[in-house]
């Protein structure tokens, strides 16, 4: 047993990484594809030539289809996927296959790299037509990556630099692969655009063919039509705008990118473009934003439970509310100004007031207060002394006394006084409610309310006589408490 632990100790379990968690695991699309379960003896080269079968075919029909109607539409089970699918020609940027670092023997698994991502979406879509996709005559398995297979390096060391390689998008930023103990292989397929290698011969016979139609028509041999006038303009806008368009970054790159520039305050680069493009497309923001901004103004009767607008009639309110948001005839007469004015006039004959606004002073703040004085009118206010007013202030005349009832402040009149209440009034909607305040007595401790003689007095005499602190209050108390003894006792 020892020897067994001995043994056991000096051979510990290593992890052997077959590329299976480098593989997106919510299939989230990348510009790479991981490609796994290669033979031992593929290179980089066969690993680019088995990925290119992934691009669109040039020809119509694939080789089975073909053999089939040369045999007289003999069924023949398709191997090559459908010839409708797949990436564009070209479009293959590279190839990485990983490697060990100590004997450089391959791990049987690698990357493809595409120009865009949907470049790389048409050849999974492609890889998945077939029956079977195979790379030196075995089946591989081809998924998209997550965007922690690639990580940035930032400093670079002498023994670390041969194992890194540059994104196409930033030759600044230096990448290695996750695993320590592995490196990717770098295998370069199409440095070009893919459109622009496939169409190049076609673009130098354009410009062919428009340098001889300038030289005939100048020297007035031919008239060119505003057909083909039409075309030229269009192909010089479409050049011109595939040469002002910027090259993007994958999402999975570009996140390390801006990580980086967020932990070292590097500012964006591209900002200020982006600001003057946006700037030329909407020169006057603010003009656009108010003339585009549509009206809200309510035709609805909330009396009558119908729209002036559209003329109809419903049973309930919110009938009438649904029809004003959901209705396509209500949308439609917005649009129509004599239909809105004769709404407008129907409103004002009924009396209703026009709540005509644009969504920019909806969205400010609405004094729902000042509306409800409006309709039902203004409160009455309570004015309520000071605390230091009824310090100084001395006492009052006695005609005055006689005329008004004193008014005792406090918090909860005050409460009331700003919900509307004066001074004299009862309480609630209609003004029946108590005029007196609730009477505020104490009790003897353990007596009942009901019972008789518990009553101490008023609490907040009671309270004062007890919070004096004077002396003679002391020998009262005694010689109250002294009573109370002598009379138990007879």
């Amino acid at each position: 047993m020892a020897a067994l632990g001995n043994a056991m100790q000096t051979k510990p379990s290593q992890f052997f990484n077959s590329g299976d968690s480098d593989a997106s695991p919510d299939g989230t699309p990348s510009q790479f594809l991981l490609i796994r379960g290669l033979e031992p003896t593929v290179t980089e080269e066969l690993l680019g030539k088995g990925v290119a079968k992934m691009y669109k075919p040039s020809g119509g029909l694939s080789p089975p289809t073909a053999a089939a109607s040369r045999k007289g539409g003999a069924k023949v089970a398709s191997t090559t996927g459908d010839a409708n699918l797949g990436a564009k020609e070209g479009s293959i940027r590279r190839v990485l296959l990983v490697r060990d670092r100590r004997n450089d023997e391959s791990w049987r698994y690698g990357f493809a790299e595409f120009a865009t991502v949907d470049d790389a979406q048409a050849a999974l879509t492609r890889y998945n037509s077939f029956e079977k996709f195979t790379i030196s005559s075995k089946p591989v398995i081809a998924s998209y990556i997550h965007a922690g297979v690639f990580v940035p390096v930032f400093d670079i060391t002498p023994g670390i630099e041969k194992f890194t390689f540059n994104p196409l998008s930033n030759t600044a930023t230096k990448l290695v692969y996750w695993d320590q103990e592995a490196y990717v292989s770098e295998l370069v397929v199409s440095a070009a655009e893919p459109e622009k290698s496939a169409g190049m011969a076609e673009n130098q016979a354009r410009s062919a063919s428009d340098k001889a139609a300038a030289a005939a028509e100048k020297e007035g041999l031919v008239k060119v039509s505003k057909e083909t006038e039409a075309k030229a303009k269009k192909r010089k806008a479409d050049a011109s705008a595939a040469a002002k368009q910027k090259k993007t970054a994958p999402a999975h790159l570009q996140f390390w990118s801006n990580r980086h520039a967020e932990l070292h305050g590097i500012l964006a680069q591209e900002q200020p473009a982006d600001s003057n493009s946006d700037q030329e497309q909407n020169p006057n923001p603010s003009t656009s934003h108010d003339t585009d901004t549509p009206s809200i103004q309510s035709f609805a009767d909330p009396q009558k439970n119908c729209c002036y607008l559209c003329s109809r009639q419903f049973k309930t309110s919110a009938e009438v509310n649904k029809h004003e948001r959901l209705s396509d005839l209500h949308r439609s007469n917005l649009l129509k100004d004599d239909l809105k004015s004769k709404a407008l006039a129907k409103m004002a004959k009924a009396g209703i007031p026009s709540t005509s606004s644009s969504a920019q002073e909806a969205a400010e703040y609405r004094d729902r207060a000042r509306e409800r004085r409006a309709a039902f009118g203004a409160s009455k206010k309570v004015s309520l002394p000071l605390k230091k007013d009824r310090v100084d202030s001395g006492p009052q005349p006695d005609d005055d006394a006689d005329d008004t009832p004193p008014v005792v402040p406090s918090k909860g009149a005050s409460l009331l006084g700003k919900m509307g209440w004066s001074a004299g009034e009862g309480l609630g909607a209609t003004g029946t409610g108590r005029t007196a305040p609730i009477a505020t007595d104490m009790y003897v401790q353990g007596v009942g309310l009901g019972a008789q003689g518990g009553k101490v007095g008023d609490a907040i005499e009671e309270a004062e006589r007890m919070t004096k602190g004077g002396y003679g209050g002391f020998l009262e108390r005694t010689r109250e408490g002294a009573k109370e003894r002598f009379e138990r006792m007879g």
